[in-house]
């Protein structure tokens, strides 16, 4: 018998259509989710793509390099049909070698791979799980992928009728978001009893005490004044993100003060990069590029005030924002539902979804000092209590828990 808690392993295979790892919100997710079930007693195996940073003692096994991909950021290319092409081929022979018993499908594409996986080899009946970040027509609208195609902008209803298709293939669905659950339920008319809302973790080391910030602000001294209030926003620097608002209520709020300065931590670089140049905002901002998963919560301790410009249009949730959280930073958002429901009293809300409405939120914590900090504070213990790795292994393990039966000689 295979069962957790039982003699032997189960095999799960986790399926992330993406360069796993890139320091980014969806691959921190995976990662997350894979450490959290460290201390269960699985055998975690995760296919991906060709490249991306190895993740130490996780087991990842990698597609044949596709010549000419080397995007590490979020959004759309034409280079990931054929990866994955190939990923589907790597999944037949990890799943044909290992013989797993779940697939744990990240994305859209990773469902749609494993439900193909599945069907070829039917006899194994495994099952597959979704992992849902977000709408995948709502990412495409985000991204702005088809506004430019003229008569090919039909394509984004195209990816909607295909996301309503593969939404009927898995048998269970993890959401990162209430949103993208109303869009499971609402939308592609699936059972309640179908998903579990599994929001975005904060690992614990984020909770351990975390250097002062005078003593980071010391270290990164040659690049960030001492004598400012920093405003910290960490992740993709795409339109999708959110940047645009960030880049227009630093250009508002930098021309009318000057005891700001803003530290945009993520990549890509060129948009953003061109901006502050034409914009002359150099003295105001500091572009460090990608920064290390593993570093991030220095970069955190540099912070006075923290930023979400993600708009709701996606589904995603906000993994940054449960790090700012446990950091506990005052943050600035836009009142969409998930941002509200995780923030509560204790977030800043925008009050339009634009970068002038973003510049009213900042002005409003930064005047309001010590009760911003305290909102922090506020904000810090609700991640502790609700977000740890152990609340989300704990879930992961009940869900598996579930699915996981005998397997008879004839079916392995």
């Amino acid at each position: 018998m295979i069962r957790p808690g039982g003699g032997q392993r189960a095999t799960v295979l986790h399926i992330a259509p993406t360069p796993f790892f890139a320091d980014r919100g969806c691959h921190i997710r995976i990662r997350n989710e894979v450490e959290a079930l460290r201390h269960y007693p699985y055998r975690l195996i995760v296919c991906t793509y060709h490249h991306g940073h190895d993740v130490e003692d996780i087991d990842i096994r990698r597609i044949p390099a596709v010549p000419g991909y080397i995007k590490l950021d979020a959004g759309y290319s034409p280079f990931r049909f054929l990866a994955d092409f190939f990923l589907f081929f790597l999944v037949l022979k990890t799943v044909w070698q290992e013989r797993p018993t779940l697939l744990h499908c990240h994305l859209h594409e990773g469902a749609l791979i494993g439900w193909a996986v599945k069907i070829c080899l039917f006899w194994r009946k495994m099952r597959v799980l979704m992992d849902m970040q977000g709408s995948l027509s709502g990412e495409l609208a985000a991204y702005k992928t088809f506004e430019s195609c003229g008569p090919f902008s039909f394509l984004l209803s195209f990816f909607r009728a295909i996301e309503g298709l593969i939404c009927r293939m898995p048998d269970f669905f993890f959401c990162s978001s209430r949103q993208s659950c109303q869009v499971l339920e609402k939308e592609f008319k699936v059972s309640p009893e179908k998903i579990l809302l599994l929001q975005d973790v904060v690992p614990d080391v984020f909770f351990e005490t975390a250097p002062q910030q005078v003593v980071q602000k010391k270290r990164f001294q040659d690049m960030i004044p001492q004598d400012k209030q920093v405003i910290l926003y960490t992740g993709s620097l795409l339109p999708g993100k959110g940047i645009q608002h960030i880049l227009e209520a630093m250009t508002a709020l930098c021309a009318e003060r000057d005891d700001l300065f803003f530290v945009l931590v993520g990549y890509p670089l060129e948009g953003a990069e061109q901006y502050v140049r034409q914009h002359q905002l150099e003295q105001f901002c500091l572009l460090p590029g990608q920064v290390a998963y593993c570093d991030l919560s220095d970069w955190l301790a540099l912070g006075d005030l923290a930023l979400e410009p993600k708009e709701a249009d996606s589904g995603e949730a906000s993994g940054k924002l449960l790090h700012y959280m446990a950091a506990g930073l005052p943050v600035v958002c836009f009142a969409t539902e998930n941002n509200q429901k995780m923030l509560g009293e204790a977030g800043y809300y925008a009050p339009s979804y634009d970068g002038q409405g973003l510049a009213a939120g900042i002005k409003a914590a930064l005047a309001e000092g010590e009760r911003a900090c305290k909102k922090g504070e506020q904000g810090r213990k609700v991640v502790s209590a609700q977000y740890s790795s152990a609340a989300a292994g704990q879930l992961l393990h009940e869900v598996y828990g579930r699915f996981i039966k005998p397997l008879s000689r004839d079916s392995a």
